[in-house]
């Protein structure tokens, strides 16, 4: 037995489903207009819809998924973390060595990698320079390494790509204050004073926020330089 389907009352349009055909409904006009669609017109609606969560909480700050690619925003706190740095006369050295908070934003298969001299994260954040090799202008190398697309769920292989994947000389200077050459010998010196803090007087901090950040890389609404 059929019964009659009962449209919710802030319903502004609806999509039928028949065979061989498709019917949109527009709601909003005072007599119901109807429109027949085909599969590929449906199609091509869909690929048109944006999702984005606005701003989350710790760790996964921002989540947006559109046809462009998906872009995601992701804060790691500050701590010790063990990494690897390649010398060209000493070969691989492994490192333990306290970072700042880092903010990773992620479009597509690229990424971009900041600092942070506030544990507290929030849009209006002035970002910093990673104090870490093999970042150039935000945009991280990962080298030959492959690099997942951007989605909540390959979230944590990026950041172990990040900590694992060797730091080399490959923009190494201008990424701290007292040694503008090469940020490696900071992080040498940290990890021989066994440093649990990563001193904030090193980073160097910049006017643009994390939204500035999204508006211009992921958004495209404006043009900055620095990116």
């Amino acid at each position: 037995m059929n019964r009659p389907l009962k449209v919710p009352v802030d319903a502004s349009a609806a999509l039928y489903f028949l065979p061989g055909q498709y019917l949109f409904a527009d709601l909003k006009e005072s007599s119901v207009s109807l429109k027949a669609l085909s599969s590929d017109q449906v199609a091509r609606a869909f690929r048109k819809v944006h999702t984005d969560t606005g701003w989350l909480g710790r760790r996964v700050l921002r989540y947006r998924e559109a046809p462009e690619g998906n872009a995601i925003l992701s804060y790691e706190p500050a701590g010790v973390r063990r990494i690897t740095i390649a010398f060209s006369a000493k070969g691989f050295v492994e490192l333990s060595v306290p970072l700042p908070p880092l903010i990773l934003l992620g479009k597509g298969r690229e990424y971009y990698l900041w600092a942070a001299a506030s544990s507290h994260i929030s849009a209006n954040t002035n970002l910093a320079v990673a104090p870490l090799p093999n970042v150039g202008s935000g945009k991280i190398c990962f080298g030959k390494n492959e690099v997942p697309e951007t989605h909540p769920s390959t979230l944590s292989e990026v950041w172990k790509l990040i900590f694992q994947t060797p730091f080399n000389a490959d923009h190494a200077g201008e990424r701290c204050l007292t040694e503008p050459q090469d940020v490696r010998e900071l992080l040498l010196k940290l990890a021989a004073d066994k440093a649990k803090k990563f001193p904030k007087s090193e980073l160097l901090l910049s006017s643009t926020t994390i939204d500035d950040a999204w508006e211009t890389i992921v958004e495209q609404r404006r043009y900055d330089s620095r990116f």
